[in-house]
């Protein structure tokens, strides 16, 4: 990072003070609705023990990977009721009592992802977090687990953390996952093609919107912004988190027109506002690159601006 003139290093030392202090609340990723994914949620029939077709083909055809399942109906009818519980606190509850119940169940893996969910809604970062690792240490390919931790971290990393780097670097890491992932895993069943490109093209907006927050917190603009570009082509709405945080990695780098543009898109589809009493983050950001902008001595295209001058 270039050294700055005294003024703008203040205005930006302040502005990163909002930016890696936990500035916007946990902000859930879209998640995909993947069959937990199709694939992977047991059917009634897999549910069973048995498996009454299993050595008709083994001879004939390769083995396909043998899908988790409940031991007994009791197992299965408890795993359905966590699955199909929509309230947070009492799918936790469930969950719990599922875990107790069993303890080895092939279906820890999607019990471990409906608990990181339940405790999303809470935003309880710290149970996300573990329940997340928990999902993927079952299942280290589990899409909902990796999107929602590559979102979590980084949104609760500062720069100043003594862990911030081991953090980001874990984010970065399942983020890129994900865009492997992508690239590799197959159609599910039962998904029309349109919607399995939309779901993948989610899916990677997601990842780059976290690589793009752990290359702001890194202090790295120029990737920040290649990131946060990436995220909003792929998006299939417009998210005026991302456009917000667009802005700044332009105005970090002095793009000042380009800032203003983003952050005026961002305003365009609901801005971001946090806190009470209220803060237009939007608003202040404005402000940052108008004054940053005038310390440069670079007021842009004068009269014809539609932004007022700094006071």
């Amino acid at each position: 990072m270039r050294i700055l003139r005294q003024p703008i290093a203040v205005a930006v030392a302040a502005a990163f003070f909002l930016l890696n202090g936990g500035f916007l609340p946990y902000l859930p990723p879209y998640l995909p609705l993947l069959p937990p994914l199709a694939a992977q949620e047991p059917s009634p029939a897999e549910a069973s023990s048995g498996d009454a077709s299993a050595g008709a083909s083994a001879d004939t055809a390769p083995a396909a990977p043998r899908q988790p399942r409940a031991k007994t109906e009791e197992e299965f009818a408890e795993y359905q009721r966590f699955m199909r519980e929509t309230d947070a606190d009492a799918q936790i509850q469930l969950i719990e009592d599922f875990l107790l119940h069993y303890p080895d169940s092939e279906l820890r893996e999607y019990a471990f992802q409906a608990a990181t969910q339940a405790y999303q809604v809470k935003n309880d970062f710290a149970l996300v977090r573990t329940y997340g690792e928990l999902t993927l240490g079952e299942n280290e390919g589990n899409l909902v687990a990796l999107l929602v931790l590559a979102s979590a971290i980084p949104e609760r990393t500062s720069k100043n953390d003594p862990e911030s780097e081991e953090n980001l670097a874990e984010a970065e890491e399942y983020a890129r996952r994900i865009l492997d992932l992508m690239t590799r895993m197959p159609q599910p069943a039962g998904v029309t093609p349109v919607r399995w490109e939309q779901t993948k093209r989610e899916a990677a907006a997601t990842a780059h919107a976290s690589l793009g927050m752990v290359s702001l917190i890194r202090e790295d603009f120029f990737q920040a912004e290649s990131e946060f570009k990436m995220s909003a082509d792929l998006a299939s709405a417009p998210d005026p988190v991302t456009f917000y945080r667009l802005g700044l990695s332009y105005s970090f780098q002095k793009k000042f027109a380009e800032a203003l543009e983003a952050l005026d898109r961002s305003d365009a589809v609901g801005g971001v506002r946090v806190g009470s009493p209220v803060r237009d983050l939007v608003a202040e950001a404005k402000d940052f690159v108008l004054k940053s902008r005038a310390a440069e001595g670079n007021p842009g295209p004068g009269s014809q601006s539609p932004y007022p001058p700094a006071q």
